[in-house]
């Protein structure tokens, strides 16, 4: 085992500790025989996404969990935030953590009939960072400079640099392994499955369900337990709490905070909670005025009562955020002073930057999931006593995407908790291997440049003052307002056994979760 080896199981150790439930409220366990746990449909229900199950594509949370069902991953994220093996058995590092080597489990078969090989995963991979494949997250799977296969079972990958976090990124959606048959047609993969995962494609329709089988070819033999799984898309969560508490779905993925409290007090049903990084934040554009400003986007920041948001918007589930996206849930947080809101200190930063007779922009919102809204409209209140005239405009998801998202003007952003701090920050800062969301690196060289030291070196003492620093700069010269953490919630009934709720909340594993015999669909 590699020095870098040590120290990336080392920070995964850390994360673990993170990630158990909160809150488990349900029927007392008891022994249940093998053959007990067999068969059954499991009906779980999201508010928004499904457009796609492209994994090279697919940008929303019910994406990504769907895909989870139907692909496997070279590595895995377990609830206990722990990396462990996936389609590939074992990993080694070489050259100081710039070469990553995976032997892949022999024979795994993928849902066409064959088995899964390294030129599967070379194939994949090409194709994610070909930038005509224009995959929104190619650059999550870290600095590739080649791949290839040493042999059958054996992948190679070469860095640009070193990179010690990179079986953690092996985990991410956007890095399923794809049949390589199924990749000459990229528009037919939205609606078609090359994967080897523990279920197979029965039906989707796009913006409405996806139901998938049991793979009987699974490698894990036994596994999964259930014989179908469907999500649903309720676009309302009050239609979608209503259809749960009816038994017409079994599990609720990602529930609203304000309807939280009513699955905790429901007979019968479990409520979740696990703490992680997911966060809405406000974009502020820094190549164009009036945020090119930093007194501007600084005056924005002071304007926000962060404790009260958490507790409007999230029930006060979650944990205060500092305008930077690494929460305690990565290893490298680091602790510094919450901003707390001083509406005079605003008052002056605008003043002191031309605008004291106050000053107006446009905020765009999608209007799901409802975290962006919520937070656009008390964001507006909050910021009027400044001198701030926020003007909301809300748009339907889709909208949303093709008009405003990454499109360089203010809007409410949405982000789901990574497996390292590297990824959500490399993600929404750097110009290459992210999406600069906020156009802020090219101001700010010397801070991408720390990210860029801390995700190459192994010495996890330097790692951690990099990126202490980088939280530093970003709290106070930033392009974002990035006021919470959310935890996250969920919800199903006591029938449902053995889920555990992951703070990566769209890894939602099912291989080993099975229905009770009183399940409405225990023979579905």
């Amino acid at each position: 085992m590699t020095g870098s080896r040590r120290d990336f199981l080392r920070t995964s150790a850390a994360l673990a500790a993170l990630a158990w439930p909160l809150t488990t409220v349900g029927a007392p366990a008891r022994a249940w025989a093998q053959g007990d746990k067999q068969g059954g449909l499991l009906r779980i229900s999201a508010t928004f996404g499904l457009s796609t199950l492209n994994p090279l594509a697919h940008i929303s949370g019910a994406e990504w969990m769907a895909t989870r069902w139907l692909y496997s991953n070279l590595t895995r994220l377990t609830p206990k935030r722990d990396v462990v093996p996936d389609l590939a058995e074992s990993w080694t590092a070489g050259d100081g953590g710039r070469v990553w080597t995976f032997k892949l489990r022999r024979g795994v078969q993928f849902h066409v009939g064959r088995e899964v090989v390294a030129d599967d995963v070379v194939a994949t991979m090409q194709t994610i960072l070909d930038p005509k494949t224009a995959s929104p997250y190619r650059g999550e799977i870290g600095p590739i400079d080649r791949v290839e296969a040493v042999d059958k079972s054996t992948v190679r990958f070469t860095l640009r640099g070193p990179f010690a976090d990179f079986p953690a990124i092996m985990t991410v959606p956007v890095a399923r392994i794809v049949a390589r048959e199924g990749l000459g047609d990229l528009k037919a993969l939205a609606a078609k499955e090359f994967g080897s995962g523990p279920f197979r494609l029965r039906e989707f329709v796009p913006g409405d369900h996806v139901t998938v089988e049991r793979f009987a070819h699974y490698y894990r033999s036994g596994r999964p337990f259930l014989d179908a799984v469907t999500l649903k898309v309720f676009p309302e969560p009050a239609t979608e709490l209503t259809a749960f508490r009816a038994r017409e779905t079994d599990m609720i993925w990602d529930v609203s905070p304000d309807l939280y409290p009513q699955i905790t007090a429901t007979a019968g049903a479990n409520a979740l909670a696990v703490p992680g990084g997911t966060f809405a934040n406000v974009i502020m554009p820094t190549d164009k005025p009036p945020f090119s400003d930093n007194r501007v986007r600084e005056a924005l920041k002071y304007t926000v009562d962060r404790t009260a948001m958490l507790a409007a918007i999230n029930g006060g589930q979650g944990e205060l955020a500092n305008d930077h996206p690494v929460s305690t849930a990565y290893a490298f947080h680091a602790r510094l002073p919450i901003r707390t809101p001083d509406l005079g200190k605003a008052r002056s930063l605008l003043r002191e930057a031309g605008h004291g007779s106050g000053l107006s922009f446009k905020l765009f919102a999608a209007s799901s999931p409802p975290i962006r809204e919520k937070m656009a409209v008390i964001l507006k209140e909050m910021a009027r006593p400044a001198g701030f005239d926020i003007d909301v405009e809300v748009l339907a998801y889709d909208r949303y995407l093709a008009q405003v998202w990454n499109k360089g003007v203010p809007y409410i952003g949405f982000y789901a908790t990574r497996p390292t701090a590297d990824a959500i920050l490399m993600k929404l800062y750097h110009p290459k291997e992210g999406l600069d969301e906020g156009r802020w690196a090219p101001s700010h060289p010397e801070a991408i440049h720390l990210l860029e030291q801390a995700r190459e070196t192994l010495d996890v003492e330097r790692r951690r003052r990099s990126y202490a620093t980088f939280q530093k700069v970003s709290r106070d010269d930033g392009p974002f307002v990035l006021p919470f953490f959310r935890n996250e919630l969920s919800g199903s009934w006591g029938y449902v056994r053995d889920f555990t709720l992951n703070a990566s909340n769209f890894e939602v594993d099912l291989e080993d979760v099975w229905l009770t015999a009183d399940a409405p669909r225990k023979k579905g």
